[in-house]
């Protein structure tokens, strides 16, 4: 570790003179940007050292043109499984060198409009997106950002920015024939729907059933917002229903979480009076009980990913408009 002395306050082109170096080479020595060969890189650690050279955030944003700050927009829903995915993004985006401002936000257009105001005015580097919203006038604002953007995890076709995520329609539709493949006739669902991952989901569960020459029941199909307590609250819905079903598939592992409370409260057994399967993966899932069988996302790489993207973005590199990470399907004792 480099022992740095304030009192001397050398700036980055009198250190790039004193090793003989580029500036951009100080640069990417400082931020691990890009790579340096070993020589290079020593010859100018140590006239840092010699010299006592104190990094200043604000001197070199200035003389970069950056702010070494990065947005995260992240919705005030499924707490556990974005808190996974934007702390592994974190991560990655600390590791180079860059500070994360995150933003949780309500699902209405002034909080979205808010936050995105305020991560444009302090003039941000890049933006990872985890929100999706219907209003086309913030999908206007973040097209005309000239910033980096990457969506972790949702897909909205009207944004030109690089996707990172699963195959939702795909997802869903082997989620509901593992369902099925156990003998299920009657599977309820329970997720968001009017947003473009929730609407693939649901689709990926109709046509499963047209598959299996099944009808679809929208009484059997409820919405929630992807929390514990409006599983529960949807889980209520069905039982009140009177309507027939010996499954639930649940489009969060947080909502099958309420879903299981309600339905063992009610005094049904899971899974031999009803199977539930969740979505997501989230750790949690292995230490109910029963355990929660679940259609698992890679969330970790999801993260990770994301970052990555962004970094390579910031470095004016291209990457591929679309990376779909592989879904599985993760046993548990919910499903009989």
């Amino acid at each position: 570790m480099l022992e740095l002395r304030k009192e001397v306050s050398m700036g980055i082109k009198e250190i790039a003179k004193e090793a003989g170096v580029s500036v951009a080479t100080v640069s990417r020595v400082l931020n691990g940007t890009k790579f340096v060969s070993e020589d290079l890189k020593q010859q100018v650690l140590a006239c840092i050292e010699k010299e006592g050279y104190v990094a200043n955030h604000v001197a070199r944003s200035m003389v970069l043109k950056k702010t070494f700050t990065i947005g995260l927009i992240i919705p005030e829903v499924s707490e556990l499984y974005h808190q996974m995915v934007f702390s592994q993004a974190e991560h990655v985006l600390e590791e180079a060198g860059y500070k994360v401002l995150v933003c949780r936000v309500k699902d209405t257009v002034s909080s979205v409009r808010v936050y995105l105001d305020l991560l444009l005015e302090n003039r941000v580097d890049g933006m990872l997106l985890m929100h999706e919203t219907s209003n086309p006038k913030v999908y206007d604002q973040l097209k005309k950002s000239q910033i980096p953007i990457v969506l972790a995890g949702i897909d909205i076709p009207d944004l030109p920015f690089p996707q990172v995520r699963i195959d939702d329609f795909q997802a869903s539709y082997d989620g509901t024939n593992y369902l099925l493949s156990l003998g299920k006739k009657h599977i309820a669902l329970i997720g968001g729907w009017g947003y473009s991952v929730g609407d693939k989901r649901l689709q990926g569960y109709k046509t499963a059933l047209e598959e299996a020459g099944l009808s679809f029941d929208p009484a059997l199909v409820v919405p929630g917002n992807y929390t514990v307590e409006s599983g529960s609250e949807a889980m209520e819905r069905l039982l009140a229903s009177k309507k027939t079903f010996d499954s639930v598939f649940v489009l969060s592992d947080e909502m099958a979480i309420g879903v299981m409370r309600t339905a063992l409260d009610a005094g049904l057994r899971i899974p031999q009076d009803l199977s539930v399967l969740g979505f997501d993966g989230i750790a949690l899932s292995r230490f109910l009980n029963p355990t929660l069988a679940t259609v698992s996302q890679p969330i970790i790489q999801i993260g990770v990913q994301s970052a990555t993207h962004l970094l390579t973005l910031l470095q004016g590199e291209k990457v591929a408009p679309v990376t779909l990470l592989a879904h599985r399907i993760q046993t548990g004792d919910s499903v009989g």
